[in-house]
């Protein structure tokens, strides 16, 4: 398959190892922010108090770290030449999607009884954060799929898509920053690194790399600007009575 990769000298090897990278290093950050919580519960000490283990919420995480090992190892697929895996696996998504989906809307709305957000954080106001982090990922997935007969702007998708998961790990890491300014830096670097990646690659800034940065920060803003605001905590209210 030419790409324009390969017509500015740099090889899909390098492409490959790129994305895998990228997995790499946020299921690295996944798994630090939820080590004690979560994958290592009660076996490392704690970065704060956290809440009892619910099924619903052990269900979220295991949906959850599955589509991590799913990127991971549909980029493992196409690195070691096997696009015909590659798609036929792609079908778990498919099925993967909605549950993930559902148990997240429903994890949310019943983390404001938990209070499962920050200590300082009021449960409605902080329902904006897991809330609005639905349809950003819908949104960048259904491109995905849209797109999945243009390699390039389906890999960029998936990728920026499994970036704006990040968030949940990277705000319970022991980084002694304001958590607003942690989570949108660090969706700035991860896409900053994509950004070199396209500049190296291609020689320019891909669209679907800005329009996604701008996707997932302003997501983020709009998350700040409105979760104190009298509309969102009415609705807050309203939508949490449901579970």
């Amino acid at each position: 398959m030419a790409t324009m990769v390969e017509r500015i000298g740099v090889s899909l090897n390098a492409e490959r190892r790129f994305y895998l990278g990228m997995g790499m290093a946020i299921l690295a950050v996944m798994f630090a922010g939820f080590a004690p919580s979560f994958y290592l519960r009660g076996m490392v000490p704690a970065y704060a108090p956290y809440l009892p283990m619910t099924s619903l919420v052990l269900l979220h995480g295991l949906l959850f770290t599955s589509w991590l090992l799913l990127f991971m190892a549909q980029v493992s697929l196409i690195s070691t030449r096997r696009p015909d895996v590659h798609r036929r696996l792609g079908i778990a998504g498919f099925v993967l999607l909605p549950a993930m989906v559902l148990v997240a809307l429903v994890t949310a709305l019943g983390g404001v009884a938990r209070h499962s957000g920050p200590p300082d954080v009021p449960a409605l106001a902080w329902l904006a954060v897991p809330l609005l982090d639905i349809p950003v990922f819908l949104g960048l997935i259904g491109a995905a799929l849209y797109f999945r007969r243009t390699p390039q702007t389906h890999k960029r998708l998936m990728l920026s898509a499994l970036i704006g998961l990040t968030s949940p790990g990277v705000g319970r890491l022991p980084i002694p920053v304001p958590i607003p300014i942690l989570i949108i830096g660090s969706i700035v670097l991860f896409m900053a690194a994509l950004a070199i990646w396209d500049l190296r690659s291609r020689g320019r800034i891909h669209p679907v790399t800005i329009v996604a940065t701008l996707v997932l920060v302003g997501s983020w803003v709009l998350r700040f600007a409105i979760w104190q605001t009298e509309p969102w905590l009415a609705f807050a209210g309203w939508a949490s009575s449901f579970v």
